[in-house]
């Protein structure tokens, strides 16, 4: 595995020399970040989080927990954004004593609203024309305006009477799935979007979107896989990855979204159609809102080909998954350097390859759930045995789970250390967060994964 010559140069040329304040909603990826950039020559790095989070911080980096507590995943991160964008008058005082000169620059999450840390500039903040884009009741112009395949939609007021009626026009034997606007801010994992198939599954989508949405988005469940694209615009290319497995298990007829895999292969001419769909977005929108960085498409890979759900104008979860353990790439870090407009000479052809060719063995998968009392920390490594877990050494173990505070309660993850690559990973993921529940008495419920369509022999050969 060759890397791009003087890639990780390039980055260092960007973030050595000078302080800067790692802010995330959770304290331990931010310290990562934090010694990611000391690794690449900062000055001094500053950590601050919302919650602590569950896993090691990074040693040697000094930090700041805001401490604060949420009644949802979705609660919580947003409370951590605005937190962040207006820090208690003690913590600037903390970031003062840190940065006298007012010099520092800030990263922060992927999702974050992109404003200054008390006064100092964040790398490679969102324009609003990009964060727009992330509403899932405007994009579907996009897709057609690049001429992707999408299922129909309707998008109607929150109201009973019209959400019913879309659902009757659109519901093809398998009901419909509702998602509500941006209005109160940006949403995802699942948490405003209700598969719906009787009158009761619409009282409660009703009842969760009223509150927060003026409107919804109505199209038909679509039965596959879920899975997305991610791409990377530059100034003058767009490259595109390999497709990753979406980890959107079911409760019932309710979405529980707990991460990202990269074991699962889509098909040849599937993948070779997702990469063709990223550079055709990628281009678009940079044609169109000067878009630059990391983006992702979602959707399903149902029995007629891909359908895209929704875009993500930002470094995705799954690219995480995908790239986070290629030594010397830095993705996160990469995508501001390159959302910031710094013209470094990145070689994107190159990079390309480099990533291709890093990802084709190196696999993971990853997730994880909230649980809503506190629990004791915990790293503990098993295997995965009829799905149940037995204790096992470092070397022996496929299962990594790890339990540690949340903004909610606490959070229990779990890491998939060893499986097939090529059919899904869902269904052990699963398995294995289940096998976790009943290991530490944490009720999870029944959860099941989609089917795997893309083995099956009348899937469409001719995607898109």
């Amino acid at each position: 595995m060759s890397a791009v010559p003087g890639h990780e140069d390039r980055l260092r040329s960007v973030f050595s020399g000078r302080r800067w304040i790692a802010a995330f909603d959770v304290l331990v990826p931010a310290t990562r970040h934090a010694q990611t950039l000391m690794d690449l020559g900062a000055e001094a790095c500053l950590a601050i989080g919302g919650s602590r989070g569950a896993g090691a911080l990074a040693e040697g980096i000094p930090t700041i927990d805001l401490g604060i507590s949420a009644t949802s995943l979705m609660d919580g991160i947003r409370r951590v954004d605005a937190a962040i964008d207006q820090l208690p008058p003690s913590v600037c005082a903390q970031i003062d004593a840190f940065d006298p000169t007012g010099q520092a620059l800030a990263v922060r999450t992927l999702f974050s609203s992109g404003l200054p840390v008390a006064g100092r500039q964040t790398l490679g903040a969102r324009l609003p024309a990009w964060k727009a884009l992330e509403d899932k009741l405007i994009i579907d112009a996009l897709w057609d305006a690049v001429g992707v395949p999408r299922a129909p939609s309707r998008n109607v007021p929150v109201e009973r009477r019209a959400l019913l009626a879309a659902a009757a026009e659109l519901d093809a034997g398998a009901g419909t799935v509702w998602v509500g606007d941006n209005r109160d801010g940006w949403h995802g994992g699942a948490g405003l979007a209700r598969w719906v198939t009787r009158e009761a599954e619409a009282d409660e989508a009703i009842a969760l979107l009223a509150p927060q949405c003026d409107h919804a988005r109505v199209m038909p469940f679509l039965d596959g896989l879920p899975c997305s694209i991610h791409g990377i615009v530059f100034p003058d290319a767009v490259i595109a990855l390999r497709p990753c497995e979406m980890l959107v298990l079911r409760r019932g007829h309710r979405f529980v979204y707990i991460g990202t895999g990269t074991y699962w292969d889509a098909p040849p001419t599937h993948a070779d159609a997702l990469r063709g769909l990223a550079r055709r977005v990628g281009a678009h929108m940079r044609a169109t809102i000067g878009y630059r960085g990391a983006f992702t498409i979602d959707g399903v890979l149902t029995r007629e080909g891909f359908r895209p759900t929704e875009l993500n104008p930002r470094f995705g979860a799954a690219l995480g998954t995908l790239t986070g353990r290629i030594p010397g790439l830095h993705p996160y870090l990469l995508h501001l350097a390159v959302a910031e407009g710094l013209d470094l000479d990145w070689d994107p052809a190159g990079l390309e390859r480099w990533l291709m060719e890093a990802t084709a063995t190196d696999r993971a998968a990853r997730g994880g759930i909230l649980i809503p009392e506190p629990r004791p920390d915990v790293r503990a490594r098993f295997r995965l045995v009829d799905g149940a877990l037995v204790p096992a050494s470092d070397e022996d173990a496929d299962v990594a789970v790890i339990i540690g505070p949340g903004p909610v309660g606490s959070y229990l993850r779990v890491g998939l250390l060893d499986a097939p690559i090529g059919p899904s990973i869902a269904p052990r993921m699963a398995a294995a967060l289940m096998a976790a529940g009943r290991w530490f008495d944490i009720d999870i419920g029944e959860l099941t994964a989609a089917p795997d369509l893309t083995a099956a022999p009348d899937l469409t050969a001719a995607p898109n």
